[in-house]
């Protein structure tokens, strides 16, 4: 009796097991699966492995463009890096950037600078062209020979021209440079010590030019004496008489302040300066083709705002340089002109462009 009791309590136990537990078939599995339960689990769980998918694959590629430069932030230069760095997020959607270094943070002068962007450390730079010409490119310093041009007109005529694209495909040519565009630095005139009038009052004395053999044979052509000073130590130069006069435009006389160590400001209108905005040509080289389409279209952009800013700069420096106790006179510029015009043929044919130094001319009249 007790046997057949204790199998009657198990198999009452089997019969309730059955009767709480789910038993797995192929119909109650698609059933289950169709659901609108499972379906919404089905798609959140989708959902989360497409959103971690996206997550791991790899973002934009962001490239920032160290950008140098000598001068100051109120300069014209300044305002071309940050035209060329505002156009440049814009088109880029913000991936790509440029970090500017103004007030020669990381290079006293363009010679440094240009040795930096030579190996990499600084991607974007501008710089007067003799020290393009000292890289390996001497027909750049074509827009260094003074008295070249006889307006602003004729100075964007040249530049933009074609005079100033066989210059940029030379420097590109080399590989070292990408040129972006020409910028303009305002029209450089004298300032010293003692003023110049004529021709005759630049006889031994001692002038801080550029350092270039093109500017530096125009200059002893005039009776003058032309040294060689960094650019950081021209306003100590003058004070402590290391030299006797220097040349640069006004906006920078003006906010450099040169004119206190050199309170003569003669207007000798000899140059109206050139600029070469450049990048690296690895840097430019490593960008997509997409990339370098930015930055081709930010650099004409950049171009024509640091030609508005420095224009208007210019134009305001004269008379702020003679409220601020500048000596400012004029000068007879023919007598100049007349003296070192030989000086600038020879030049020209010494570094090979003599036919370009004939089309500026001939573009003039």
């Amino acid at each position: 009796m007790k046997k057949t009791l204790c199998i009657l309590t198990a198999a009452a136990m089997v019969m309730s097991m059955a009767g709480c537990t789910k038993i797995s078939t192929p119909e109650t599995t698609a059933a289950a699966a169709s659901s609108p339960a499972a379906k919404e689990a089905a798609q959140e769980t989708a959902a989360q492995e497409t959103a971690a998918q996206e997550s791991a694959a790899p973002a934009a590629v962001a490239v920032k463009l160290i950008g140098a430069h000598v001068n100051s932030l109120d300069s014209s230069y300044q305002a071309g890096f940050e035209a060329m760095q505002k156009k440049l997020e814009e088109l880029s959607g913000g991936t790509m950037t440029v970090e500017i270094h103004p007030n020669g943070e990381l290079g006293g002068n363009e010679a440094e600078l240009v040795e930096k962007m030579a190996t990499g450390t600084v991607d974007m730079i501008v710089t007067a062209p003799n020290f393009i010409a000292s890289t390996g490119v001497p027909e750049a310093d074509l827009f260094s020979i003074p008295f070249l041009y006889s307006s602003m007109e004729h100075w964007t005529e040249v530049v933009d021209g074609e005079v100033g694209r066989t210059i940029a495909d030379k420097v590109d040519a080399a590989g070292t440079f990408h040129s972006l565009g020409y910028w303009s630095c305002g029209t450089r005139e004298y300032f010293g010590i003692k003023p110049v009038n004529t021709v005759d009052d630049l006889k031994g004395v001692k002038i801080r030019v550029q350092d270039s053999d093109t500017v530096r044979s125009v200059w002893s052509a005039l009776g003058a004496n032309p040294t060689v000073l960094a650019y950081n130590e021209l306003y100590s130069g003058l004070q402590n008489n290391v030299i006797d006069a220097a040349e640069n435009d006004l906006g920078n006389i003006l906010l450099q302040k040169f004119y206190e160590a050199g309170p003569y400001v003669s207007l000798t209108d000899h140059d109206i300066a050139t600029r070469q905005f450049l990048i690296g040509a690895q840097k430019y080289n490593s960008l997509t083709d997409q990339q370098k389409a930015w930055v081709d279209e930010a650099a004409v952009y950049a171009c024509e705002e640091q030609r508005k800013f420095d224009k208007q700069l210019n134009d305001e420096a004269l008379e702020q340089i003679k409220a601020n106790g500048g000596i400012v006179n004029e000068v007879d510029k023919d007598s100049l002109i007349a003296a070192c015009e030989e000086a600038r043929a020879a030049a020209a044919e010494k570094i090979g462009v003599a036919e370009l130094y004939n089309k500026v001319n001939e573009t003039a009249k």
